[in-house]
């Protein structure tokens, strides 16, 4: 009855820990809710009232399949700003939130077979994105001692004649990793030599931390921006994930084929949205500022009561607002626990912590934390993780 496309992939990992968090919730039951990377501060006003003016001026219908071209044009103009790279509104489309931009450009690019290299740890939907796609996923170990970022030798050494594309995320979901412009321009230029297309999801751009600068893929001039497909959003740095705005940026052939398939399917994001997104762009950044230094704030008070916990590590998070867990002396111990599956389960349902296994990022022995709750809901995580530990 079902087709085989569908048998062949896996509900998201973030999403099935999240449902079962929802049912226990429902019950009355208390859970600290570390599971979900949606930022819990709300819409600044200025976007809330864009997108009430819009309701109250009607502008409540369809546009075009691709996005308003104000939208358009301020996604040109914030390139433009943060990277020097210029874009024209044919080179961008406007969807249903990041995710759908990013699946379509996978359904339009890759072909039967051909191969997409994805570092491990990887964002939860990249893997299942490509095979719906008829793509093979070529999955790429990589180093703790770097953060888990993929390096020069590690693309280089899975290229194949397959090999059609590069699929990373900068900032890292799960692991807050964050790509130098040094370690950046060395997989690009690896990606030119081969004729490989660049997959960046950038969504995370503005949660950088400790003043480390960002880079895009986008910055590195004409040939790169003709090589690659840059994924971005309004859900992350402006607290609006359920006004489900993302959007591409890519060769007009690409837009094009994007353009096409949204067309069958979604057709064009929402329109109240879309305008209260052209407040975000365009609009004051003290908001994203702000914003940026709760999440530091945070970061800095986990980082410090996970490094007094005993038998775990992580990796130091520099970006987005996740902490990537090592619990392999917990599950390697003698007691009963002994997947990260298990482990989050049982601090879910003992403890009344939701976090997401390693499994779900293509590593076992991991768990993923986020920071997105308030410091108080941080605080009270870590009490009951703490107590969780001591009799497991």
């Amino acid at each position: 009855m079902i087709a085989s496309r569908i048998n062949n992939i896996t509900l998201s990992g973030t999403m099935a820990i999240s449902a079962k968090t929802i049912e226990l919730q429902n019950q009355g039951i208390d859970v600290v809710n570390l599971s979900v990377g949606e930022p819990d501060l709300p819409t600044p006003n200025h976007i809330k009232e864009a997108g009430i003016s819009a309701i109250q001026k009607n502008q409540t219908k369809y546009t075009t399949n691709t996005g308003l071209l104000e939208l358009k044009n301020s996604i040109r103009q914030k390139f433009r700003n943060d990277y020097n790279a210029d874009y024209s509104t044919e080179e961008i489309i406007v969807s249903t939130g990041a995710k759908q931009a990013l699946y379509n450009a996978v359904q339009t690019i890759v072909s039967p077979d051909d191969e997409v290299i994805i570092p491990v740890p990887y964002y939860v939907s990249y893997i299942d994105m490509v095979k719906l796609a008829g793509g093979i996923p070529v999955v790429v170990n990589t180093n703790r001692a770097n953060s888990f970022k993929l390096t020069s030798d590690e693309f280089a050494k899975n290229i194949s004649s397959k090999t059609k594309a590069v699929l990373f995320c900068n900032p890292s979901n799960p692991t807050g990793s964050v790509f130098s412009k040094e370690e950046l321009k060395a997989i690009v230029e690896i990606a030119l030599k081969n004729n490989i297309m660049i997959l960046s999801d950038e969504i995370y751009e503005k949660l950088i931390y400790d003043s480390l600068s960002f880079t895009s893929v986008a910055s590195f001039g004409k040939k790169v921006k003709d090589m690659s497909i840059i994924i971005n959003g309004v859900s992350k740095a402006y607290s609006m994930t359920g006004w489900r705005i993302g959007y591409a940026c890519a060769p007009k052939e690409i837009i094009n084929g994007m353009g096409k398939l949204q067309s069958h399917s979604t057709s064009n994001a929402c329109t109240i949205s879309q305008h209260a997104a052209i407040a975000a762009l365009n609009g004051s950044q003290e908001c994203v500022v702000n914003q940026k230094k709760i999440f530091e704030e945070r970061r800095n008070y986990l980082v410090n009561e996970l490094n007094k916990i005993e038998n775990i590590s992580f990796v130091f998070p520099e970006g987005a607002f996740y902490i990537f867990i090592d619990i392999s002396k917990i599950l390697n111990s003698k007691n009963a626990i002994k997947t990260s599956n298990e482990f989050c389960l049982k601090l879910l349902n003992e403890n009344r912590v939701a976090t997401v296994p390693g499994t779900a990022f293509g590593m076992e022995k991991y768990i993923r934390i986020s920071y997105s709750k308030s410091l108080e809901e941080l605080k009270l995580a870590i009490n009951r993780i703490k107590e969780f530990l001591d009799k497991n």
